[in-house]
């Protein structure tokens, strides 16, 4: 049993990802090869960043002689880079998925259920670790000579290292569980320790660079605390630096065994904890006049409840506009030395002094473009979709809704994220109009792409909406189409238009381009979507 639920599990996860449906093939070729590219495009980015940090922290250590250290960072960053990616996710996955109720009610070991659910986190967590432990490996090859025993102890320690954070995810998760299965508002409890979460991490990548020389200068003392504070890294870190079979029997058991015991816990509970709802809010019926509104109303009314109610919604659809927030409000406390900061460790340390209102406003727009709120919106309507289709509102009215309810949210926090910035870096007049407008094109522009790209790559059938929100195939291609569409301009100006035009003259085509692309999209929603938005069905 436990064999055909993992391959249900993994069935899922590919269908989600490659928008395959039920009954139908799906998923063709071209499909394959853009997730492919999108998903290779990550490795190479990201890939490329952590390998420069992990060039610059190899020499210092050893010189230290503290090369031991070099692997240990490595290991901690990616156990924390898994559990802030999974953690959340695999409180919705493991306890509060849509099918637990019917999964427990047949003859199903409770330890099966578990086994699959946290085998596919677990997969997830490989993804997530190899994209920083990949790259600290080939750093590690490029500056120092390396052996075939030494890879293979590498790999090995790398193939151990997720268990980690899958362990400590399971625990928070439940833990999570636990307390939200006693609260009215658990929206309100999972949003905020989500986002204290999400602080600390963000706080983490916008400081990495004086860690990096903190590190360099104080290596003993942080090495002494990790090695008390730490032992399954500090076991990791000599294993690798020394060979030490014994420190490598040692990282295998903190990995294995305290995973082992996670997982026979959480199978003894699992009955208890998936159908405990005593927090549940009783509605009480008060009376009242009936209020009617236009049907574009409400639908954004419709809309932004369901986004109130969601904290997975919350967080993975705004938090490019949390973050666009964040970023201004750091620049105003630390001024433009955040920007430089942030060109240190992502733009190879440009000097940004003779463009800060243009690197301003590509750090705002890039934040924006990470957005989604539109893009599993129709997908997110589940079964309810044929009820939606069968009301006699136009098809243009529903599609619009959900794309204003994106701009509802989103372009608040794009106004206020230009006036902080327009309050601490110097600007022309021309300038300071194109740091409110070009914000605000592109946040209209991802709202109308978003529904666009949904309503061509929708998902029905899914156990739990967080699958959709994290990783369906609308969401994957809206976020890195914006990335794109923000980034690409970028480099043409870099490399090309930039000896011709000036950078205000850039940003006045590139908001005129975005002006255009959304009146292309508004007209199709409005008076070519209809057939598309009747032809939705869950099958």
């Amino acid at each position: 049993m436990l064999k055909t639920l993992l391959k249900v599990r993994l069935k899922a996860l590919a269908d989600s990802m490659f928008n395959r449906r039920r009954g139908k093939k799906g998923g063709g070729t071209g499909m394959k090869i853009l997730m492919g590219f999108l998903l290779l495009y990550v490795f190479v980015v990201f890939g490329f960043l952590f390998g420069m940090m992990f060039y610059s922290m190899y020499e210092p250590f050893g010189l230290l002689g503290m090369g031991w250290l070099y692997y240990s960072m490595a290991g901690l960053l990616g156990t924390g880079l898994c559990f802030i990616e999974s953690v959340f996710f695999t409180q919705s996955v493991l306890f509060e998925a849509k099918d637990n109720e019917l999964l427990l009610s047949m003859p199903v070991k409770p330890s099966a259920i578990l086994g699959s659910r946290m085998a596919v986190l677990l997969l997830l967590n490989y993804a997530y670790s190899l994209l920083l432990m990949l790259p600290c490996g080939v750093a590690r090859c490029i500056v120092a000579p390396v052996t075939v025993l030494g890879v293979a102890r590498f790999i090995l320690c790398m193939l151990l290292l997720p268990l980690l954070p899958t362990t400590l995810s399971c625990i928070i998760g439940w833990l999570v569980a636990l307390a939200v299965s006693r609260m009215r508002n658990k929206t309100m409890f999972t949003t905020v320790l989500s986002l204290v979460f999400l602080g600390a991490y963000f706080a983490v990548c916008f400081n990495m660079q004086g860690y990096i020389e903190k590190l360099v200068e104080n290596g003993a003392a942080i090495g002494a605390a990790i090695e008390k504070a730490m032992p399954p890294f500090y076991a990791m870190g000599l294993a690798l630096s020394t060979g030490s079979l014994w420190q490598l029997i040692r990282f295998a058991l903190w990995c294995l065994v305290p995973f082992g015991a996670v997982y026979a816990l959480l199978s003894r509970s699992l009955i208890n904890i998936a159908t405990m709802r005593r927090g549940t809010k009783k509605v009480k019926y008060q009376a009242g006049t009936l209020r009617a509104s236009s049907p574009m109303a409400a639908v954004v009314k419709k809309e932004l409840r369901h986004l109130g109610s969601s904290s997975p919604y919350i967080l993975n659809g705004c938090i490019g506009a949390i973050l666009c927030v964040a970023v201004a409000v750091l620049c105003v406390v630390n001024g433009r030395g955040l920007l430089q900061r942030l060109a240190d460790i992502y733009a190879g340390g440009v000097d940004i002094n003779s463009f800060l209102m243009p690197f301003a406003c590509l750090v705002e727009c890039l934040t924006l473009s990470m957005t989604i709120i539109s893009a599993p919106s129709l997908s997110l309507e589940g079964k309810n979709i044929s009820l939606l289709q069968s009301m006699p509102v136009k098809a243009g009215d529903v599609l619009l809704g959900k794309a204003l309810m994106h701009i509802i949210v989103c372009a608040p926090a794009a106004v206020v994220s230009s006036i902080l910035f327009m309050a601490v870096l110097p600007m022309t007049a021309g300038q300071r109009v194109l740091m409110v407008i070009t914000p605000l094109a592109l946040v209209i522009f991802m709202a109308l792409l978003g529904v666009v790209v949904n309503l061509r790559w929708p998902r029905f059938d899914y156990v739990n909406e967080t699958v959709v929100i994290k990783q369906s195939a609308s969401v994957t291609i809206t976020m890195f189409s914006g990335m794109g569409i923000v980034l690409l301009p970028m480099l043409l100006y870099v490399l090309v238009l930039g000896k011709v035009m000036s950078v205000t003259l850039m940003l006045s085509l590139y908001t005129g381009v975005l002006a255009i692309a959304s009146a292309v999209l508004y007209d199709y929603l409005t008076h070519r979507a209809e057939r598309a938005f009747a032809n939705l069905n869950q099958s």
